[in-house]
């Protein structure tokens, strides 16, 4: 015969509280280490494909003004972009080098001719464009020839020239002069800026430029309904312009604040450049909204504006 004790009763209470404690604490602990591991996990793939960049300046106008927040998707291999597309890239702006060449006893050096090397460790390369392409080379033979001016200055241009130190070589020394031995050193530091531009045209797209008309890309005309500041383009004299392979015609929505393709010294934006496709604007929420899908020509009449 079983006796039965109120204690009994108490202690089955104990150890069901302790089962349901637990069983909380193990269920507590699992949706712990899932919600680490979503995080994780969202946090792998949004560095994988995105970034945040905040806009500076005032080219990309009411669309994206100074301060704005905007997610960015990041470059994929052979990925292309379209126009309309707002990028966001690393521009190096390459000024040219100019040089006042003097002998020994200051003297001009008037119309003398010089080639360009640099030293990679123990190796010295020559810069060379005679293929159409800027190369370095291990002999000078094929070298670009460089010549001073009246007044002997050396005018180097430095799109294809990486920030370091250069030296000039002279292989040819006017009448009456010898030939200098010392190389001519100087270094190139053009600024690297980070911006965003909206794309007007891509590889092997026809723009046109000109001073009494819209620009026109394929013989359609630019929609500026998104665009502010001044319409004419910065080439007075009006020009061509066919997008090379691997590079973009780039523009700010503030056309008048904006340094962009439509500058000679600017040139098109390269593949190696972009950093990302702007998508999205976060901040402030005045601007919050998509950024894609928005096209920057019109329908109209194909013939061209004025040269």
């Amino acid at each position: 015969m079983e006796i039965y004790h109120p204690r009994d009763e108490e202690l089955l209470r104990e150890m069901r509280r302790v089962r349901r404690s637990d069983r909380r604490k193990r269920l507590c602990i699992g949706l712990s280490i899932l919600l680490i591991l979503s995080i994780a996990t969202g946090l792998f793939v949004f560095h994988r494909y995105y970034q945040l960049a905040v806009t500076h300046g005032a080219a990309m106008g009411g669309t994206l003004p100074e301060g704005t927040v905007v997610l960015v998707r990041k470059p994929e291999t052979g990925k292309t972009y379209e126009a309309g597309d707002i990028l966001l890239f690393e521009k190096r702006l390459a000024k040219p080098v100019e040089l006042t060449i003097l002998s020994p006893k200051g003297k001009t050096r008037r119309y003398c001719k010089y080639i360009l090397y640099r030293d990679v460790g123990t190796t010295r390369q020559y810069f060379s464009t005679a293929g159409g392409t800027a190369v370095w080379l291990a002999d000078q033979t094929n070298a670009d020839v460089f010549q001073s001016s009246d007044e002997g200055t050396v005018t180097i241009a430095t799109e294809d020239l990486k920030n370091g130190e250069y030296h000039l070589q002279e292989v040819m020394a006017s009448y009456g002069q010898d030939l200098l031995k010392d190389p001519i050193p100087f270094s190139v530091n053009n600024p690297v800026r980070t911006q965003m531009k909206r794309v007007i045209a891509g590889p092997g797209e026809r723009v046109v430029l000109s001073p009494y008309a819209e620009t026109r890309v394929n013989g359609r005309e630019i929609d500026r309904s998104y665009t502010s500041g001044r319409t004419e383009d910065a080439a007075p004299e009006g020009r061509r312009v066919i997008v090379p392979k691997d590079r973009y015609f780039v523009q700010g929505d503030q056309l008048s604040l904006s340094m962009d393709s439509r500058e000679t010294d600017y040139n098109t934006v390269a593949d190696e450049e972009i950093l990302g496709r702007a998508e999205f604007a976060l901040w402030p929420l005045q601007y919050f909204g998509d950024l894609t899908g928005r096209q920057t020509t019109v329908a109209g009449s194909e013939t061209e504006a004025a040269e």
